[in-house]
């Protein structure tokens, strides 16, 4: 393992043990599972609207870093204003139909918003280092910004002995969300050794381009947003937050192999295999050990999680956390088709595919909320995790054949 992948792994499990702690920590000392429902809900809704302001614009713009001669500042200076525009006009309609839907309560909206612009620019500043392969820092960044504020509130709880408040927990959140993002724009600064003769006007026939080409991937990311987190909401609107609660609970154990997975392997990757893609063999040597790596550590964990999972889970001291158990295994098996799926989705993205990439993600999402409407009334939580299974093994198959169905690299 090398030294990258090693910093890589230990500061993004570091951020994912403290969600996971502090998921423990809601489910165990709140009266009942509303608050971690509440949590859930807020969490799903940001990355849900973060995708829809970023538009995965940064998609299109490190294809245009990385095969670019030319100084990137102005790129990223324009991807900035075209990020500004969403918050103008995305930002207010937005907030104001999650809350008026009742999906968020209404004391949390003012808070929401600021995490809301703060984790959209903390998350396009982590995939612009991810880019720029400086992949430790943009690590770094992610645990001030993701995981440093659970051991405030760890602090709080148990040393100050102050009650459960996660409004107060949701504003420590958003402060080290911002500082994050004032760390990351210094680091960029130095990075980038800004030099006033750099600098154009800003190019709006880029920024249009970038919208075009951007907007496939953001039907697909989106598409996979949809069958990731759609279901939560359904969950909220036919049972209450509670079995959102259990749900979640089950979803940070699940998302936390993908996530590592990403950190440790994919993110280390894929810009090597955009960068080799003129170069056949370097290549497919690099795709064979993306999927190997990928295959092992995910059955990895899968195990471990299959064997100390439902241990850990009783801590959280539940009934319906342990009762509703089995949902547990099934999303395992949806996400070890997610993980294992990437390669050809990368495989694909790589070859400039996109459209491919378009219509596979569209039929899961489709498969998946029309599996959401007829399992979730009737089965609740189970039927939610049969639809992202079944949607995610679709995907799988899809991409696998499409990516197997070789086309002359450009």
């Amino acid at each position: 393992m090398s030294k990258t992948s090693f910093l890589n792994i230990f500061f993004r499990g570091l951020t994912l043990l403290s969600k996971f702690l502090f998921i423990v920590f809601i489910g165990k000392y709140s009266v009942d599972e509303v608050n971690l429902g509440i949590f859930g809900i807020i969490s799903t809704t940001l990355v849900l609207l973060i995708y829809l302001i970023g538009f995965d614009f940064y998609v299109f713009n490190a294809r245009e870093i990385i095969g670019s001669k030319e100084h990137y500042i102005n790129k990223v200076r324009d991807q900035l204003l075209f990020h500004l525009a969403g918050y103008v006009l995305i930002v207010p309609l937005s907030l104001f139909i999650v809350v008026q839907m009742g999906f968020i309560p209404m004391e949390y909206m003012w808070v929401f918003m600021l995490l809301l612009i703060s984790e959209h620019l903390g998350q396009e500043f982590y995939r612009l280092f991810t880019t720029l392969e400086s992949s430790v820092k943009a690590n770094i960044m992610l645990f001030i910004r993701s995981g440093l504020w659970i051991w405030i509130v760890f602090v709080d709880f148990f040393v100050f002995q102050n009650k459960i408040d996660l409004m107060k927990y949701i504003t420590y959140w958003t402060f080290f969300s911002w500082l994050s993002v004032f760390i990351f724009g210094a680091l960029l600064s130095k990075k980038v050794g800004i030099v006033k003769d750099e600098f154009r006007p800003p190019n709006f026939k880029w920024i249009m381009n970038g919208i075009r080409v951007a907007g496939v991937f953001f039907l697909s990311s989106l598409s996979f947003q949809v069958i990731q987190l759609s279901d939560r909401f359904l969950i909220d609107f036919f049972y209450g937050k509670k079995l959102v609660g259990v749900y979640t609970a089950y979803s940070q154990f699940t998302n936390a192999i993908e996530v590592f997975t990403f950190s440790a392997i994919t993110m280390v990757i894929y810009p090597k295999m955009i960068k080799f893609s003129g170069e056949f063999e370097k290549y497919n040597t690099l795709k064979k050990v993306f999927l190997k790596q990928l295959l092992v550590t995910s059955l990895f964990f899968i195990v471990i999680f299959l064997v100390f999972g439902p241990i850990i889970l009783k801590v959280f001291d539940k009934r319906d956390i342990v009762e509703h158990i089995y949902v547990f295994y099934i999303l395992l098996g949806g996400v070890f088709f997610l993980i294992i799926s990437n390669v050809f989705h990368y495989d694909l993205y790589i070859k400039n595919r996109d459209k491919e990439i378009l219509w596979i993600s569209l039929a899961g999402m489709f498969l998946n909320v029309v599996l959401n409407f007829l399992l979730i009334p009737k089965y609740d939580i189970f039927g939610a995790a049969l639809a992202t299974l079944s949607s995610f093994l679709l995907i799988f198959i899809f991409k696998l054949l499409r990516s197997r169905n070789e086309i002359k690299m450009k």
